[in-house]
């Protein structure tokens, strides 16, 4: 179902909106010049371009894209294709028609596990990547197929427009909501034909790529990562022994600790304190750990 933006965004710092090819499909994107070793940057599931928001202005000078990766934002949205190696794909052929040859790959939460499948696919095209809360766990560790599409299944949201925004600022951001954060996040959401806002990623697809995470498996596509790669990690500063997020943390902890075994050449950032939408928590540490990334190869890349 179409739907329109519940509100205008302009790109933040100077952004062209632009679009890209995907593998057969059309993909929204938008792109900062500037020089030395590019970054890549993939959003989460169920979010879109604009969540980077707060991190790009970190990164001016630097040639940026950010992609509406397949079923989100203003990209395209086919009813199939939503298992990993098809998203790989779509990143590819969208860098090939930028000319970008190799890339620092930037990803939150489910981007993350494609830009380490995107550079353990194309070892000679990730430069670096960087790992936001994500890429070192699956579903699977914790549930069966069908008991992760009942717990990770989104709430089908309908909501007036006007009445999106309150409802967002009571969320997991609240000590940390402005105008800028609710930029970055509004458009998730589309108002349709009814006057309604809901998600823009459908719920169909939502469980298809909830079915890809399931599929997902870190060790084997970790242990095919030969660059660098920063695992940057949130974690509560505090869980109580009785919590239910206790054996959640532990298993988190197992993951970082496998992850940095099976990785070439790990680099870990624990953020004690950090919440899960770390890049809208705190943006300038998140531009900070990609500009360091982008250091360390920038030798490799004048070369």
């Amino acid at each position: 179902m179409a739907s329109r933006p519940v509100r205008q965004h302009a790109p933040v710092a100077g952004g062209r909106d632009i679009v890209v090819p995907g593998d057969g499909l059309r993909l929204a994107a938008t792109r900062w010049s500037g020089t030395g070793a590019p970054v890549v940057l993939l959003h989460g599931l169920a979010s879109q371009r604009r969540f980077w928001n707060l991190v790009v202005p970190g990164l001016v000078g630097l040639p940026v894209v950010a992609i509406d990766q397949r079923g989100h934002g203003e990209s395209d949205t086919p009813d199939h294709g939503y298992e990993m190696a098809s998203v790989v794909r779509d990143v590819a052929i969208a860098l090939d028609a930028l000319a970008i040859s190799r890339a620092v790959l930037v990803g939150h939460s489910w981007g993350a596990a494609v830009a380490m499948s995107f550079a353990a696919a194309h070892p000679q095209r990730a430069l670096a990547v960087v790992a936001v809360d994500g890429g070192i766990t699956t579903p699977a560790s914790r549930w069966s197929r069908d008991e992760a599409r009942e717990v990770l299944a989104p709430p089908r949201l309908e909501i007036a427009p006007d009445l999106l925004p309150g409802l967002l600022a009571q969320g997991p951001l609240a000590s940390w909501w402005s105008p800028e954060v609710e930029d970055a996040v509004l458009p998730i959401f589309g108002v349709h034909d009814d006057g309604l806002a809901r998600a823009r990623l459908s719920f169909e697809r939502h469980l298809a790529l909830i079915d890809a995470l399931y599929d997902y498996e870190p060790a084997t596509t970790l242990a095919g990562v030969a660059c660098p790669a920063w695992l940057v990690v949130a974690q509560p500063l505090a869980v109580a022994a009785d919590d239910p997020g206790q054996e959640w943390l532990a298993q988190k902890q197992d993951a970082v600790t496998s992850a940095t075994a099976a990785l070439a050449q790990p680099r870990v950032v624990i953020l004690a304190g950090a919440v899960h939408d770390v890049p809208l928590q705190w943006p300038a540490l998140v531009s900070g750990i990609v500009r360091a990334a982008v250091d360390e190869v920038s030798r490799e890349v004048r070369s």
